[in-house]
């Protein structure tokens, strides 16, 4: 008897370790993304001026129209010459939206891909993710995007999720880690003191990389060479802000702001 109890044990206790497995596919609670919409990828690569690359994979199956929309504006060269206009240390950096001379740059806006917008996106914001930063408007992502520093599973289902780093992490924490500040007269926080600026990026869908072209479509950004860039002044960002990650618990209004493009002054961050 005693014996058959614990062979009973023994069979209870190796369920219990499979069942706790299973749940460790979880990723904070969030399911991780089916295999086969991550199976099939396309390869990009983020090159700084200053010679670093980070290297991603987007999952067109996965957020199609998000890395449809990703993968036109770097081969239509939007994004060179563009900045990482916010960064936050242990939460992510962002970028796609500025020049040097932190004058946006415009593009048509997108479906948010992502569960509170009606759209099942089951990729978790952990360390390494690629997201499209937006407004509080669900449907106003265009080019701005994140990548998270650390794991944050309080955006998950609010911003859409579309690929991962497979290379260059240690160039994301370097970019999380510089003097940043405040800069005033654009009502911008979190800048880098010094500018971190996207040389281009570049596309490789499989039958070869693709370096993304100088000329860009109308809605990209305009020409350095423009009489209106020449005669700005590079705004210079002052204090150290204080802005800081938002926490789990935080209001979903508040994670909103935390993540949100540059729009007109009322909805900065």
């Amino acid at each position: 008897m005693k014996k058959s109890v614990s062979i009973t044990a023994i069979i209870l206790s190796i369920m219990m370790l499979l069942t706790s497995c299973k749940s460790g596919e979880e990723q904070n609670g969030a399911p991780t993304p089916n295999p086969e919409l991550v199976k099939n990828t396309i390869n990009a690569a983020i090159e700084l001026e200053d010679g670093d690359t980070i290297e991603l994979e987007l999952y067109p199956d996965l957020a199609p129209e998000t890395v449809a929309n990703f993968v036109e504006l770097a081969e239509d060269g939007f994004y060179d010459g563009t900045i990482f206009h916010r960064v936050i240390e242990d939460f992510m950096i962002q970028g796609g939206g500025y020049d040097e001379n932190l004058k946006e740059q415009k593009t048509t806006s997108i479906k948010g891909e992502f569960a509170d917008n009606g759209f099942e996106n089951t990729l978790s914001h952990t360390r390494g993710v690629i997201s499209m930063a937006r407004t509080q408007v669900m449907d106003s992502a265009s080019s701005q995007f994140f990548i998270v520093q650390q794991d944050s599973p309080h955006l998950d289902g609010k911003y859409a999720a579309f690929g991962r780093v497979t290379e260059g992490m240690e160039v994301v924490d370097d970019i999380a880690s510089v003097k940043t500040g405040t800069v005033a007269s654009a009502g911008m926080e979190d800048v880098p003191v010094k500018a971190i600026v996207i040389e281009t990026i570049t596309i490789d869908s499989g039958s070869g990389s693709k370096k993304s072209s100088k000329s860009s479509k109308s809605t990209s950004k305009p020409s350095k060479n423009d009489d209106e860039d020449e005669d700005e002044e590079t705004p210079k960002p002052t204090a150290k802000s204080t802005a800081k990650p938002l926490q789990d618990d935080e209001e979903d209004d508040e994670t909103d702001d935390e993540l949100s493009q540059i729009a007109p002054p009322a909805e900065l961050f």
